[in-house]
């Protein structure tokens, strides 16, 4: 019995160590105020274990900055630029910005990115394809608000009907003010990403044969456990296969107070060579998984290459230029109750990028939000209560067989 409870120790205790360690990581990217999307990495989501309850961020004064977990699609905002071909002022007359449309391609609007000034200009839009003949597109127009607060310039979009003149002349009047300094001109467009996905990396892979039960067996493994939601395969040869494969994962249970190791199957799936071998699932937070083909009578496929995916996650979280944030993941946490939540954000719109950097482990050093060492925490405290409560409970265990043979 005590020998039991000794080789079972070192689970219980690296059990709860591993779910208990913290993480503290940096914030960068942040180019203005306001909501930033923040794409979580593999090693962050290993870090969290797969909840994100446990993310808080602080500013330099240590004060929460709210977050909310965002899902679904990704927005991207793509911007090609048109060549400014000349810009000419007539002093307290007018300034003319020719914009280049060399291939025609239809417009109706372009985004101006202008230099911040405090100044409104009336501007009238043409259009030409020889840069002598021009025909008018909007006339007595004004464009305001060129300041933007945290940045050196501000982009305006003006619209004017549909065309594909190969010159666009923007004429802005300078008869009551100084000119504005048009820096670039092209066309925003928002490209939408459907269920994006991060290829795993860092991964061992071995692949051998059971010729007795026919099969391919391929594991896989990780240094630490990951989140997958879909595989590939890249096969080589056969030309024409059809095969039935499967992805298992290790488990563990107790039965008759002996721990039991078996495999259990997760999904199920058939590889083609008239399909592109792409399956997803949703999470699988493990270490290792065992993929098993069944060849039949038929030689092994010849596979090149196996990735693994992950679903992409991210948070928007409301932050500020020039402030410093860190990045917190504490297993103690329960969900944060942010106003941010309920406030009608829109989560398709495009917002910029902040990254997480210098990730590390902060299990051996005094974690910032509590001020105690891990050995200090509740966590931990609770931690020795359940495994003294199991040591206690496989003793009684055994004096109760004990007994029950006596009396027989």
């Amino acid at each position: 019995m005590i020998q039991k409870i000794i080789k079972l120790l070192p689970i219980l205790i690296g059990s709860s160590v591993l779910l208990a360690q913290n993480y503290q990581g940096k914030i960068s990217d942040i180019k203005e105020n306001g909501l930033h999307q923040i794409v979580l990495s593999p090693d962050v989501i290993a870090a969290t274990r797969n909840n994100t309850d446990f993310i808080r961020i602080f500013d330099s004064k240590h004060n929460e900055a709210p977050y909310i977990v965002a899902s679904g699609n990704f927005k991207k905002s793509a911007f090609r630029q048109f060549p400014i071909s000349s810009r000419n002022t007539i002093p307290n007359v007018v300034t003319s910005v020719i914009i280049s449309n060399e291939n025609k391609v239809n417009l109706d609007n372009l985004t101006l990115k202008i230099a911040n000034t405090e100044i409104d200009k009336k501007y009238s839009i043409s259009g030409s394809n020889d840069q002598k003949e021009w025909f008018g597109l909007v006339g007595n127009q004004v464009i305001s608000d060129l300041n933007e607060s945290g940045k050196t310039s501000v982009e305006k979009n003006l619209s004017f009907p549909l065309n594909n003149y190969k010159f666009l002349k923007f004429d802005f009047l300078d008869k009551n003010s100084l000119p504005i300094n048009v820096l670039e001109a092209g066309l925003e467009y928002d490209n939408i990403v459907s269920d994006a996905k991060t290829i795993l990396q860092n991964f061992e892979q071995k692949i051998t044969t059971d010729k007795n039960s026919k099969q391919s067996i391929i594991t896989i493994t990780f240094p630490t456990e990951q989140v997958i939601n879909g595989i590939s395969f890249d096969i080589l040869s056969p030309s024409f296969y059809q095969r039935d494969a499967r992805i298992l994962i290790n488990k563990s249970r107790v039965y008759k107070r002996e721990t039991e190791n078996y495999r259990e199957e997760f999904i199920a799936f058939q590889i083609r060579s008239k399909n592109n071998n792409q399956f997803g699932f949703p999470d699988l937070f493990t270490k290792e998984l065992i993929i098993e083909i069944d060849n039949q009578d038929n030689s092994p496929l010849d596979i090149k290459k196996i990735n693994l995916f992950q679903s992409q996650k991210k948070i928007l979280a409301d932050l500020k230029v020039g402030e410093t944030y860190t990045l917190d993941i504490n297993p103690e946490l329960s969900a944060p109750q942010y106003d941010l939540v309920n406030s009608g954000i829109n989560l398709s719109q495009n917002y910029p990028d902040a990254t997480i950097t210098d990730l590390k482990n902060t299990d051996h050093s005094v974690h910032p939000e509590s001020g105690k060492a891990f050995w200090q925490t509740s966590f931990f405290v609770w931690g020795c209560i359940i495994i003294a409560i199991i040591i206690i409970g496989f003793f009684a265990l055994g004096l109760i067989k004990d007994m029950n043979k006596k009396a027989e």
